[in-house]
């Protein structure tokens, strides 16, 4: 995933990739999803995948803690996610 100050570019390789390595989102009990990842693949770089695929489908509007947790469920890495395209939106005058 390619990142600089401006733009946060989600390629069609880093959501093939996730893909690939999720096995299951989840839900939590208010509707903010978490992702099971696959036994021996690297959380942090998934939980940095998975919060670009968040930014890049822009369904969610609000702030929130997520995580991914490996299958067996011994680990897991906690990311935020920032729900700035709401607040592009109004401050393009496309929400009122």
């Amino acid at each position: 995933m390619e990142n600089n100050n401006e733009q946060k570019t989600f390629s069609l390789a880093d959501q093939k990739r996730f893909e690939e390595g999720l096995l299951e989102t989840r839900w939590t009990q208010t509707g903010e999803p978490y992702y099971v990842i696959r036994d021996g693949l690297d959380l942090n770089e998934y939980a940095l995948l998975a919060k670009g695929q968040l930014e890049h489908e822009r369904e969610i509007a609000h702030d929130f803690t997520s995580r991914v947790i490996n299958e067996s469920a011994d680990s897991e890495v906690p990311f935020e996610y920032k729900s700035g395209w709401f607040l592009e939106g109004l401050a393009e005058g496309e929400i009122e």
